[in-house]
């Protein structure tokens, strides 16, 4: 049986979690008679793997992506990342980000078990059993509900194993060592977050120092004092972070995995106004996310000068 396609509309919310590139879009609903007449019954898709094909099916240039189709509830969902390495691939990213909820969704497919009948006194095509070629972002539409559910930007870097170390730490020596110029593989060895609207070459989108950085920027263990401090700045110490609410978990989710590599449970991540009340307590110090692990206020050789008087008064 030949190809067919069909074409849905919905709209697009930007997250900031997953990789750079990754979107998921609901591109079918069951159960319901579209506009062709048909009505996909729940278990005609399945999961299967998918090529995200050039806008409007253009079959005479290379696919632009690759995804995963399965099933939730009454909704097929394409889980897809765009090759952001070709230029295809980035334009297409851009203008189905932008588009929003003017953005139409269609797929190819053949049909592998379908059969005739009446549905809520309609008669209709019942789709039983689909073999989906490709899913693409096209102009316009014929569907029944159906929208991009999100458009993944990097902001909080994916959590990693590493070798931890508890050496001690300078979180603006070890960025100030870091190279620039390096590309997003290089940054992720050192830092827990990207900003998404920075270019991924250039060591100033980059927050939350974590790692040992060596002379000449090679990057190394996790430091475990470095972990702790960044997840103080998330909590509002050291004048707390201005990176989005929504990216705190994220960082928190990176930085406690080390801390768990270590066998260190890590502190908790406090709800935002707790977080608050910290930051008004921190502020002052100017050195935000590279945080050096010391604590404000009463600097550590003072601490250590204060302990030892007290020692020497309490053994005369």
């Amino acid at each position: 049986m030949g190809m067919e396609t069909k074409t849905y509309r919905g709209r697009v919310e930007v997250k900031a979690d997953g990789e750079q590139g990754e979107f998921s879009a609901v591109f079918a609903t069951l159960n319901v008679i579209d506009h062709d007449e048909d009505v996909t019954v729940p278990g005609a898709f399945g999961e299967q793997r998918v090529l995200i094909e050039p806008w409007n099916h253009n079959y005479q240039a290379p696919p632009v992506g690759r995804g995963t189709i399965t099933e939730d509830g009454d909704q097929a969902v394409v889980n897809g990342k765009f090759f952001l390495d070709t230029d295809a691939g980035r334009e297409h990213y851009t203008v189905v980000k932008a588009l929003e909820d003017m953005q139409e969704w269609s797929y190819t497919f053949r049909i592998v078990d379908g059969d005739i009948g009446m549905f809520e006194g309609t008669e209709v095509r019942f789709l039983r059993k689909l073999e989906v070629i490709g899913v693409s972002p096209v102009t316009e539409g014929a569907g029944i509900d159906t929208h991009t559910v999100a458009i993944k930007q990097k902001r909080p870097l994916p959590s990693h194993s590493t070798a931890t170390t508890d050496a001690a730490w300078d979180g603006p020596a070890n960025e100030a060592r870091a190279r620039s110029g390096e590309d997003e593989a290089y940054y992720k060895r050192i830092f827990a977050w990207r900003d998404p609207d920075g270019a991924p070459d250039v060591k100033a989108s980059y927050k939350f120092v974590h790692h040992m950085v060596a002379e000449g920027g090679a990057p190394g263990a996790a430091n475990i004092r470095g972990c702790q401090s960044a997840i103080g700045v998330l909590n509002g110490g050291r004048g707390g972070t201005t990176i989005p609410d929504g990216d705190r978990q994220g960082v928190w989710n990176h930085l406690a995995k080390h801390l768990r590599d270590a066998d260190l449970e890590p502190p908790e991540l406090k709800a935002l106004d707790s977080a608050s009340d910290g930051a008004a307590d921190g502020a002052g110090d100017g050195e935000g996310e590279a945080g050096d692990g010391k604590p404000s206020g009463v600097p550590l050789r003072d601490v250590q000068v204060q302990l030892d008087i007290l020692k020497l008064s309490m053994e005369v």
